[in-house]
């Protein structure tokens, strides 16, 4: 059956389509024909797509599929921690990155149901010096409608994320932006909604963060394997992250302090299965309160996006940070609920998720062709230059460095792709392939022109 893919960059702009390495924070929105299901699970087809990913370099980490309160599904692979050969196993923990942000919006929504708090609050009552600090209310900060700048896409992020900073430093950074909308006008994903309303959190409670997720979340659940992240404990229990170049590289350790509301916690899939079903089994939120999260505005509920795999629609979040990937997906009418947790990934989370729910429906899994060519510098040397498209307001540069094909979009890192062919180009984890046309009446400049193809939408470039 084929599917097509479409990719919600939710800590991205609209349109950067390329920034994949610094911008983790992905969700997969899965799409195709509507169809009856077979109902057996194809285990064994599934274990050999994580045999063959493994086997390829292109994951290592932990899988959980849950079915009603049954795990069906529990698996770990390749190493968390390489140097001392330290195997994955369904109990090691992993940053999650932004699927902290459903925690944290559960939080906040208990404290509003108790009246602790009112979500129409201005920021400035706990937070001046913002800009429109008055017009920004928590409700705007949970469904990314505050206009605030995502601190993270700052260039200079990278240079300090390794360094522990205070609430006061964190504060300080994100108010030095200009708004990027009028408050409420529109949206657009940002991180530093979530560090605020861990920080109101933690002003509203008068305690830690950790402190009350462990209060109102975890403890309650039972869910041992989940808390406020620190430096990676060296005893096994924690994986470090990894990303390929040759071969797996252990990658700096984001200090977090940093992430905080929007990106603090460590996981494994098994405990994010059973908080995707304690929340939609009314364990932790009121209709109300889980309406709200599930109330899409501009693509985002609170602390929820949707997801879609042929007729059957869910909620979830996806997360990444250092090395690390996750994604937590929830098919409440199915009461199915599957996540994934990687330390190291070289490959697309959609097309993983989507192997995961094929199997589970018992469609057949589709191993991946990874077939990489080596082409000649002087060949990618006439690939190389700047390109612009008509359908979207993105430049890209084209270089080659060492046998290898470079591109970058406008203000974003580069990526470093694979050939399939002298024409045929990928990057897998984001599903991203480009492919080069050639210009039979030019032999200077023999291609000046591309197709890129991402999530199901195909652009043209040109050379300029």
């Amino acid at each position: 059956m084929t599917l097509s893919l479409r990719i919600l960059l939710s800590n991205c702009i609209q349109m950067k389509l390329l920034a994949l390495i610094s911008c983790l924070y992905l969700f997969p929105v899965l799409t195709g024909a509507a169809g009856a299901f077979a109902q057996e699970f194809r285990q064994s087809d599934l274990d050999a797509f994580f045999d063959h990913l493994t086997e390829h370099q292109r994951f290592m980490g932990s899988v959980a599929i849950l079915s009603g309160d049954s795990l069906v599904y529990d698996g770990s692979r390749g190493y968390a921690d390489i140097d001392n050969s330290i195997p994955n196993r369904p109990d090691t923990r992993h940053r999650i990155g932004s699927v902290t942000k459903p925690f944290t919006a559960v939080i906040m929504l208990q404290l509003a149901n108790e009246e602790k708090l009112d979500l129409q609050q201005p920021l400035s009552d706990f937070f001046d010096g913002f800009p429109s600090a008055d017009d920004i209310t928590l409700e705007h900060l949970l469904y990314h409608r505050s206009g605030l700048f995502n601190f993270t896409n700052d260039p200079e992020y990278t240079s300090w994320m390794t360094e522990p900073k205070t609430r006061d430093e964190l504060l300080d950074l994100t108010m030095q932006y200009d708004l990027q909308f009028d408050p409420g006008t529109g949206t657009e994903y940002s991180n530093t909604n979530y560090i605020l309303l861990g920080f109101i959190i933690e002003e509203v409670t008068g305690g830690s963060y950790q402190e009350a997720l462990e209060t109102r979340i975890t403890g309650p659940l039972g869910l041992s394997d989940t808390f406020y992240g620190r430096e990676t404990a060296t005893d096994g229990s924690e994986a470090f992250s990894y990303a390929f170049s040759d071969e797996w590289k252990k990658q700096p350790q984001t200090d977090m302090s940093i992430p905080h509301g929007a990106g603090a916690l460590i996981s494994t899939p098994s405990d994010l299965v059973r908080f995707g079903r304690a929340l939609f089994s009314g364990e932790l939120l009121d209709e109300n309160g889980l309406r709200k999260m599930t109330d899409l505005q501009g693509n985002f509920g609170m602390g929820l996006m949707r997801n879609v795999y042929h007729d059957q629609s869910g909620f979830g979040h996806s997360g990444g940070i250092d090395g690390f990937q996750a994604n937590l997906a929830i098919f409440p009418d199915d009461e199915l609920y599957m996540a994934f947790t990687a330390n190291a990934m070289s490959y697309s989370g959609n097309e993983l998720m989507i192997a995961m729910l094929d199997a589970w429906h018992g469609e057949p899994v589709s191993l991946p062709d990874f077939g990489i060519v080596e082409l000649p510098e002087k060949h990618l040397k006439l690939l190389a230059g700047e390109y612009e498209s008509e359908q979207i307001p993105l430049g890209i540069t084209i270089s080659q460095r060492n046998g290898t094909l470079i591109i970058q979009a406008t203000g974003q890192p580069p990526v470093a792709m694979e050939a399939s062919s002298p024409t045929l180009f990928r990057f897998d984890r984001a599903g991203l392939v480009i492919e080069f046309h050639p210009d039979e009446e030019n032999e200077e400049k023999s291609f000046r022109s591309f197709t890129l193809t991402q999530a199901g939408q195909e652009y043209l470039f040109k050379r300029k």
